[in-house]
Parts: structure tokens; C-alpha cells; sequence
């Protein structure tokens, strides 16, 4: 009996595997995002984002002092009075609703950044983590819709925390974002 063997020739070859990060374009450093504007952090100290599966160098990432949370903070708070707390709810809602849909639309790339930058198997990045950001903010867009339609949720704040450790996928200071 003779072995049959299928030979499709030079017609069929691997693709370039969606995961991969050779697409992925990062800047050498990357700076604070303070009211609207990357700045320098005050102390001029930056930290390396390391790859963790290579022990590559991704990049420097400015490293916040105290001096530079005050400004955050005083940012968001003017951001709060001058803006957010005299936007409809409806509007802020339509804020989140969008950051949702953004996560969403550029989820491979962001799972494969989280991956480079922590670690994390890319199957958990994009397939877990990047849904579940998104699911947040869509469930943030419907909580706030319906407690500006009851009233409860008049004056909250969100609190959005900087994680030092994932730097490249989560580039925000710490501040708040009124609800």
C-alpha cells in the first residue's frame, strides 16, 4: 500500500501569528499624563518597563513624585468643578460608553501590550483581562445612567488608580473621574 501525501508546494505557509508584537510601535520613554498634556514628572526620574519573558527593556516610564500627584489631583478636581459636575449624566455616560468601545477596538493590541509588559500568557491578556475592562466600563455607562435617572448617583467620584507595575497599558496618574 502506498503512502498518499498531500504537497500543496509553496501555496500554503504560515501566517504571522495575530499575537505577535512586531507591529507593536513603543516610544523609548513615555512621560506623566497630568491635565490633558504629558509632562515630565517633577522629579525627572524615570523607571524601565521590562519584559518579563525576555527581560527586555520596553521602555523608561516617568516615575511620579509627590509633587506630581498634587497636580493630578488638583487637575481632576478643577476638571470636576469646571466640567464633569455640570455635564449631564447622560454625557458622562457617553464618555465611558465610548472608552468602552475603544478597549474593545484595539483589544489585541492592548492584550499584547499587557502581555509584553506583564507577563501574563496572551491567552489570559485577550481573552480574559481585555474583556473585562471593557465589561467595567460598559457597566459603569449603565450605572450611571440609572442613577442619574434616580438620582443616586449625584456628586460620586471614581477613583482611577495608576498601576506602577503595568505602565504601558494602564498610562494614566492617579486621579478621579466624577460619576
Amino acid at each position: 500500500m502506498t503512502k498518499r501525501r498531500l504537497d500543496f508546494g509553496e501555496r500554503w505557509s504560515y501566517a504571522p501569528a495575530l499575537e505577535a508584537n512586531s507591529y507593536i510601535k513603543l516610544r523609548n520613554r513615555y512621560q506623566l499624563f497630568i491635565n490633558g498634556r504629558f509632562v515630565p514628572p517633577k522629579s525627572g526620574d524615570y523607571f524601565d518597563s521590562i519584559n518579563p519573558a525576555t527581560e527586555e527593556k520596553l521602555a523608561e516610564i516617568g516615575c511620579a513624585n509627590e509633587k506630581d500627584v498634587d497636580l493630578a489631583v488638583k487637575a481632576a478636581r478643577r476638571s470636576y468643578k469646571n466640567v464633569w459636575s455640570k455635564m449631564p449624566g447622560r454625557e458622562r455616560g457617553k464618555y465611558l460608553f465610548r472608552i468602552a468601545r475603544l478597549i474593545q477596538q484595539m483589544a489585541r493590541e492592548l492584550a499584547v501590550l499587557e502581555t509584553m509588559d506583564g507577563g501574563k500568557t496572551i491567552k489570559e491578556s485577550r481573552d480574559i483581562d481585555l474583556p473585562l475592562v471593557a465589561a467595567h466600563f460598559f457597566y459603569w455607562t449603565i450605572s450611571v445612567s440609572w442613577k442619574v435617572m434616580t438620582g443616586q448617583g449625584k456628586g460620586r467620584c471614581l477613583f482611577i488608580k495608576y498601576l506602577y507595575f503595568l505602565p504601558l497599558t494602564i498610562p494614566m496618574p492617579t486621579g478621579f473621574s466624577s460619576i
